[in-house]
């Protein structure tokens, strides 16, 4: 089964609770916390776990315990970004393996607490075991968002898409040294009304279409407008792969897809971030995803980005 089966077959089942206020399916979840016993006033707290696994997200063999605690908190602290939501507290559980020795333990710990220092957002607890595999790191997350939430679900027709920063080439070293786009998402939220929005993990070519479904609507994008990084560049000298391509599909960018309405552009643009804006593209009534080429002429989206497929049943 692909993961995107996977995850909707999970909502499908999961049982559905009063207090719950975003469910499976958004960056982050959302539970309701009373504040008061009579239950007058509340809070939605905001929740998020998120695993990094040596030899999937980071290589031991080439990459240091700290740089894959930085990875792992950063990974986590990108889905609060998504929610344009400000992080609180982190809990982090670690599955050493068993020749571990506490030097590594303690490089990993620092590399966390670097990560999550820079959003002043503490580690208050969590769990440590050792096993017979590789090094397993999970992190969870409690945000707040001062006003609601942004979820996937809102995009209208006629909104303009943006992207932040440039995307592509990320394997040549910024899936380990990114930083969560927490800042830009609460500065753009706090001027503009963001319809929807999550962050690129698994590549454009596969989160875009996640988006659209839950908004049940459809794009289209134009391949010129999309900000290619030159590590995308770079990789394609030696690939045979398109600059446009690797933006397209190779993922670990984490950077912010959003929608909003086109007379907000030049306000978030008026912010002057020295991360850049992109138009890439405008949502459409017709539910399907189309790229188009400077000429007009365009063409069904491309398949890529990264999808895990479990084993079958």
């Amino acid at each position: 089964m692909h993961e995107n089966d996977l995850l909707a077959w999970f909502a499908a089942n999961a049982h559905r609770y009063a207090h719950v206020g975003v469910g499976i399916g958004d960056d982050m979840a959302g539970v309701v916390i009373h504040g008061h016993a009579d239950g007058s006033s509340g809070v939605l707290a905001l929740l998020k776990v998120d695993q990094a696994l040596d030899r999937v997200h980071f290589d031991l063999r080439e990459h240091t315990p700290r740089q894959a605690g930085v990875k792992a908190v950063n990974r986590c602290l990108s889905d609060c970004a998504a929610m344009a939501c400000r992080p609180r507290a982190i809990l982090i559980a670690v599955a050493l393996p068993q020749n571990a020795s506490t030097e590594m333990a303690q490089e990993l710990f620092k590399g966390c607490e670097s990560a999550a220092g820079v959003f002043g957002c503490p580690i208050v607890g969590g769990d440590t075991a050792v096993w017979d595999q590789r090094l397993a790191i999970t992190v969870a997350a409690m945000g707040e968002s001062p006003v609601a939430p942004v979820r996937r679900h809102g995009a209208a027709v006629g909104d303009a898409i943006i992207l932040t920063g440039r995307v592509g080439g990320s394997i040549l070293g910024r899936h380990l040294t990114f930083t969560p786009r927490i800042a830009e998402a609460q500065a753009i939220h706090q001027v503009a009304a963001i319809h929807a929005m999550m962050d690129l993990s698994d590549g454009l070519a596969q989160d875009l279409p996640r988006l659209l479904a839950a908004s049940g609507v459809g794009a289209v994008v134009e391949a010129a407008s999309i900000p290619i990084h030159p590590d995308a560049h770079t990789l394609a000298r030696t690939d045979g792969q398109t600059p446009l391509t690797h933006a397209l599909v190779d993922g670990e960018d984490y950077e912010l897809l959003l929608t909003l309405a086109p007379a907000d552009v030049s306000r978030i643009q008026a912010l002057g971030m020295s991360v850049k804006l992109t138009v890439i593209g405008t949502i459409t009534a017709r539910r399907e995803l189309r790229l188009q080429d400077e000429h007009g002429a365009s063409q069904a989206w491309p398949r890529g980005g990264w999808e895990y497929e479990s084993a079958p049943a």
